[in-house]
């Protein structure tokens, strides 16, 4: 096969561009500090870049949710923690009753007390994380009246804290003081202290006993506030455990997403030192071979026949 001029300066050229086009990469790659700028420098790397990103994105909007999720919970425990305490009071007034040994005045005290805790158990169920009333459901006004009457609803309101995962960020405000809706049946009798309690309804029969000075009355109503307390610490306990899995599931998403952050690092990111190195190495072999295509080029058929 006959080499013509022509062929060898095509190949010389070839091979120049391909060599100008390295040093090219190379400094694309240093300048954008990205080993891949675009799917055709490696398109199964850069499916992979692209599938780890849109993973980072979810992640950060499982984290968002989580953030706000947290949010209503504390609302609600804090909540919770000051009801506890409300009915701790209510007990204490109750348990003053049993005794026996009261008077009109000491009734009428412990009446217009029960009435004042009622009134902020109320206060506590209509609580808000902005404008979510997070015992009412999709209630968008104050759930519980000032006789505590229920409005709201019992829907679970849920939200996404990672793929297939959710958790409500609300409780119903109708089983935790009402006992259901529509409201359970205050206990008197053998069904005294029986679950569920209407919470608001028993603080009622309770002042009614006091004001009659009901013996029997006074003590269902003693048994009816313990059972209530149980039903707000089970809600208090249950809350809790939302807050512990929304921490736990915020440090797997934490990990989840340093873990692909590192990954999409090693693969995406431009090592400095090698590209330095790599250009310096390319530029001088073109350099090379720039100076002999020039040397070569000079060359006539006279110099072949010397």
């Amino acid at each position: 096969m006959r080499i013509t001029p022509g062929m060898s300066a095509e190949n010389a050229v070839y091979n120049l561009q391909q060599q100008r086009n390295a040093i090219d990469a190379l400094q694309e790659q240093i300048g954008s500090g990205f080993q891949i700028n675009r799917p055709s420098d490696n398109p199964l790397s850069a499916r992979q870049i692209l599938d780890m990103q849109n993973q980072i994105s979810q992640g950060e909007q499982y984290s968002s949710n989580i953030t706000k999720a947290t949010m209503s919970l504390n609302v609600m425990n804090v909540a919770l923690t000051g009801m506890n305490d409300v009915m701790n009071q209510v007990a204490s007034v109750a348990s003053s009753m049993t005794n026996g040994n009261t008077n009109a005045a000491d009734r009428t005290q412990a009446v217009n007390n029960l009435a004042n805790l009622k009134a902020q158990l109320i206060d506590y169920a209509n609580s808000q994380n902005g404008s979510q009333y997070v015992f009412g459901g999709y209630a968008g006004a104050p759930p519980f009246d000032s006789t505590g009457n229920f409005s709201g609803t019992d829907d679970s309101i849920m939200v996404d804290i990672n793929k297939g995962s959710q958790v409500a960020v609300n409780y119903s405000g109708s089983a935790l003081l009402r006992g259901g809706n529509p409201p359970a049946a205050v206990g008197s009798g053998a069904t005294a202290g029986t679950s569920p309690v209407d919470v608001l309804g028993s603080i009622d029969a309770l002042m009614t006993a006091i004001t009659a000075n009901n013996a029997t009355g006074i003590s269902d109503g003693f048994k009816n506030i313990h059972a209530a307390q149980d039903q707000m610490n089970a809600a208090q306990t249950d809350i809790a455990g939302r807050l512990v899995r929304l921490d736990n599931m915020t440090s797997m998403i934490s990990n989840s997403q340093a873990t692909l952050k590192d990954v999409m690092g090693n693969m995406q990111n431009v090592d400095y030192a090698k590209a330095a190195v790599q250009l310096s190495q390319q530029t001088t072999a073109f350099n090379a071979a720039l100076s002999t295509v020039a040397k070569i080029g000079q060359l006539s058929l006279l110099d072949y026949l010397r």
